[in-house]
């Protein structure tokens, strides 16, 4: 099985979510993640300047150059080409045998890594499967994981359930991500909000960032003044 071609569709913009926590997102303690964005992957979508890919791709942009002003580290993960069987395992049944080359490999030229970017090989939907991202978030002192990308309710969802069951909090960015279809993308969102983490939009996102780092700011000032 190979990846569906997916339609477009769009989320409302205006909806919200039942979350069960209230967490503030604090620059000081965040890590973004850009979860598959990969040629392979992207170009499964039938895209549009309406469909929920654009707008997703357009809002980790958004997101990721915020974090970048606020000093909040930028994680993407990648899928490898050409995987050995004995570490693609059972993907290959539900998949097929995944990437063909570095092209289908690269982050999509809108969302490129930039040199300060960290990109971390993906072996499995969790980003934290095989990869040393649990350690780089504690060596940073970072507790909460802003988490955008594809697909939703594939590798978002269940790298929000692991950073969940470590102890960080996920703010899981409705708007910035995209999904096989919006079924899939609000069961996700539903999950995470009711689950494992608070579902938000991209702009609440920026306004936490800004917040802070105004106030991060504000305490360096004094600390340079006193």
């Amino acid at each position: 099985m190979s990846l569906p071609l997916i339609t477009p569709y769009r989320l409302d913009p205006g909806e919200r979510w039942k979350n069960r926590t209230s967490w503030t997102l604090d620059p000081r303690r965040a890590m973004l993640l850009v979860h598959d964005m990969q040629n392979h992957f992207v170009d499964a979508f039938d895209g549009g300047p309406d469909a929920q890919i654009s707008l997703a791709v357009e809002e980790i942009a958004s997101i990721r150059a915020a974090c970048a002003e606020a000093g909040v580290p930028a994680i993407y993960t990648a899928q490898p080409p050409s995987q050995d069987p004995a570490d693609r395992q059972l993907l290959t049944e539900f998949w097929g045998p995944g990437l063909d080359d570095e092209r289908a490999a690269a982050i999509i030229d809108r969302l490129a890594p930039t040199e300060r970017d960290i990109v971390l090989t993906k072996w499995r939907y969790s980003a934290f499967f095989r990869s040393d991202l649990e350690h780089r978030m504690r060596n940073h002192g970072r507790d909460q994981l802003i988490i955008t990308g594809v697909y939703s309710h594939i590798g978002c969802m269940t790298t929000a359930l692991a950073a969940f069951m470590l102890g960080f909090q996920v703010f899981f960015v409705a708007d910035a991500q995209a999904d096989f279809t919006e079924e899939d993308h609000r069961m996700a969102l539903d999950y995470v909000a009711s689950r494992c983490g608070q579902t938000c939009l991209s702009a609440d996102v920026k306004a936490d960032l800004a917040r802070g780092a105004a106030v991060g700011a504000g305490a360096a000032g004094g600390v340079l003044t006193a």
